[in-house]
């Protein structure tokens, strides 16, 4: 629901990011897609359910429901992407049919992401200042950070933070990218 808002952030400030989604099969979705899309930005598969128990049963269960998401965003956009991140990340408890999802994924030509830099955001409790300081405090500490922020209902914090992290890391000569198979993946393996 702050997508729009965040587009305009970005497109003030020049900054193209990676949308990792949870898309569904309706108009207001696919047009959604299509301005991230259409502003430059990426687009990965997050996952059509975001249902753990689901999609983590196996490495097929995982593939349905990969495939849902990527037909979504392809049928929307005509982009047919390479990228996804685990709901949870690759060590979300799930290493049992992780590895092999991994395994299976990057065999078809998939490249996954993880993080190294949480916003903290993914708490209902998080506040606009707590995003701020985790990101602006640890974004020093890996060589390339992935910074991990979340768009979606209940995420006012979120945006409210935004303007002051990307001014933040401008001023102190970080350079933004969107994520393809051609970045160097963080994995938490």
């Amino acid at each position: 629901s702050n997508t729009y808002s965040i587009l305009s952030y970005l497109r003030k400030a020049n900054v193209k990011a990676t949308f990792f989604v949870v898309p569904n099969r309706s108009e207001e979705c696919a047009a959604t897609l299509r301005a991230i899309a259409a502003d430059g930005h990426a687009i990965g598969v997050h996952s059509a359910s975001h249902e753990y128990e689901k999609i983590y049963a196996s490495v097929e269960a995982f593939l349905d429901d990969f495939y849902e998401a990527w037909d979504i965003i392809r049928d929307s956009t005509g982009i047919s992407t390479e990228i996804f991140r685990f709901p949870g990340g690759s060590n979300n408890g799930s290493s049992y049919v992780v590895n092999g999802i991994i395994d299976e994924m990057e065999e078809r030509g998939f490249q996954y992401f993880d993080w190294n830099v949480s916003s903290g955001d993914g708490s209902e409790l998080t506040t606009t200042e707590n995003i701020i300081d985790n990101i602006c405090s640890n974004v020093g500490v890996p060589e390339n950070p992935v910074v991990l922020m979340h768009d979606g209902r209940g995420k006012n914090a979120t945006l409210a933070a935004l303007p002051t992290v990307l001014e933040y890391l401008s001023d102190n000569g970080y350079e933004f990218c969107s994520l393809d198979k051609n970045v160097e993946a963080v994995h938490y393996r």
